[in-house]
């Protein structure tokens, strides 16, 4: 494993929840709840979802037909489905790969709303990489920050990607930090764990860089601020009992606004 590698896989592991509180959560603080992930009747206008799109239309142009997209880590398709609008779409065909079968199920119906052929894969990312198969366009958005071994990971997005004259790639969003980042001074006011420093879209490029000799281009924008999630969210997040949920929330007025900045890295094989 290169420096690169190491660095992120040590970041990375400083992020998880020590054995001693994880013992005790009386809830899995790490499943998403599919009703956040629902995607909007109309995407918000990314760089991601445009980039993403402009390698479709090119897939599609150069066979006249339209374009294959996986989405890795799909949630409910918001990533795959921003590349598709608006009409008429580039995209004749969505690949969702989730490790939660209730997401994909999230997907699936919204791919059936908007009269999209689709398919679905549970399973994680790589290990289910092979029932994926290969398409134009691989799209992953706010994945990487839960991935530890990050080598692999991003070897089998590369080697999804169907090239065809040429044309093909890869689109990865992130935050330039880790999404919970934020919640860092809770960990220690609830837990007396101190954080070390997050991996940052910077530590990703250069894992790129050392393992696949990639350069991709770069982009940082502001993504659009979030509303806050809610205390009983966090309190689950933290370890903690729905007791103390009250006391989260006054937790949380102490907290400076989290981050928006975003980051869009595109490559291809």
């Amino acid at each position: 494993m290169g420096d690169a590698a190491e660095r992120w896989r040590e970041r990375q592991l400083g992020r998880g929840i020590p054995d001693h509180v994880l013992r005790y959560a009386p809830a899995d603080p790490w499943t998403h709840d599919p009703a956040d992930f629902t995607p909007p009747a109309e995407p918000a206008d990314t760089p991601s979802h445009r980039a993403a799109r402009a390698i479709a239309e090119r897939a599609a142009a150069w066979t006249c037909a339209g374009a294959s997209v996986l989405d890795v880590g799909c949630g409910g398709g918001d990533a795959v489905f921003g590349a598709a609008w608006p009409e008429p779409s580039p995209v004749a065909r969505v690949v969702g790969v989730d490790r939660q079968a209730d997401m994909l199920a999230v997907f699936a119906a919204a791919a059936r709303a908007r009269g999209l052929p689709h398919g679905t894969v549970h399973g994680s990312w790589p290990d289910a990489a092979g029932d994926a198969g290969r398409h134009d366009v691989v799209v992953c958005h706010h994945v990487l920050h839960n991935v530890v071994d990050l080598p692999p990971f991003l070897a089998a997005l590369t080697g999804a990607v169907r090239t065809r004259g040429g044309i093909g790639g890869v689109v990865v969003e992130m935050l330039t930090e880790h999404p919970l980042a934020w919640l860092d001074p809770l960990w220690e006011r609830f837990h007396d764990v101190v954080r070390p420093p997050s991996a940052t879209h910077d530590d990703a490029v250069a894992v790129l860089r050392e393992q696949q000799g990639v350069a991709p281009e770069v982009l940082t924008w502001t993504r659009a601020a979030r509303l806050p999630h809610d205390a009983a969210w966090v309190t689950r997040r933290l370890c903690l009992p729905a007791d103390r949920v009250e006391e989260v929330a006054a937790a949380l007025v102490d907290l400076p606004p989290r981050r928006t900045d975003a980051v869009t890295l595109t490559w291809s094989p």
